[in-house]
């Protein structure tokens, strides 16, 4: 169960406390990332998304709803994997493909309505290596970003699209799309070696 002064410090911005939920949650990612397919992708990819969709729980989750936080989080996660299935199988979405190709951008994003499920429950081995390896996964990403990948990161974190990141920053959608990219390549790369 997630303490709620936990999430109430991840949602204002508190590294430390979204990266505890992340690890106590981070298996709804592995189980889901199974069910689906990605077109031009692999399991890696959707678990990225998977992540993705986890933090936009940790932002999103509000305590005087119904559902508990580990429902409303497998919902999340799998809403958003469901998200980029779709994305992936339609043409709709060319121009972000073809951004991550390094062909051009698309400064469009998406709105997902969140609702509610079923609960999952996890072994306390499962919520301990999954704790593990966000941490081991933090600790690759300290070492492995450049300054201006981890400030990329930062902002990915708080949901902001890239093209939001790169009015913050200062500089061009097309170059922070390709910093994001080159920051999944590392994530990805990583989470290869650990599964080894």
């Amino acid at each position: 169960m997630t303490d709620e002064n936990l999430l109430f410090q991840a949602k204002n911005g508190n590294l430390e406390a979204m990266e505890k939920i992340i690890k106590q949650y981070q298996r709804i990612v592995y189980k889901n990332s199974k069910d689906f397919f990605l077109k031009g992708g692999d399991t890696k990819d959707l678990e990225q998304e998977g992540y993705i969709g986890l933090i936009k729980a940790i932002k999103n989750y509000h305590n005087n709803t119904n559902a508990s936080f580990a429902t409303f989080a497998h919902i999340c996660v799998r809403r958003q994997m469901i998200s980029a299935v779709k994305k992936s199988n339609t043409d709709k979405y060319k121009n972000l493909n073809n951004a991550i190709q390094g062909e051009g951008y698309s400064e469009k994003s998406e709105k997902i309505d969140y609702k509610t499920p079923s609960i999952s429950l996890y072994s306390p081995e499962d919520l301990l290596l999954g704790k593990e390896l966000v941490q081991l996964l933090n600790n690759y990403l300290d070492e492995k970003l450049s300054s201006f990948e981890k400030q990329v990161f930062y902002y990915l974190v708080q949901q902001k699209t890239y093209t939001e990141i790169a009015d913050i920053l200062g500089d061009t959608p097309k170059r922070i799309d390709n910093t994001i990219q080159r920051i999944k390549k590392k994530i990805k790369e990583y989470l290869e070696k650990y599964r080894r």
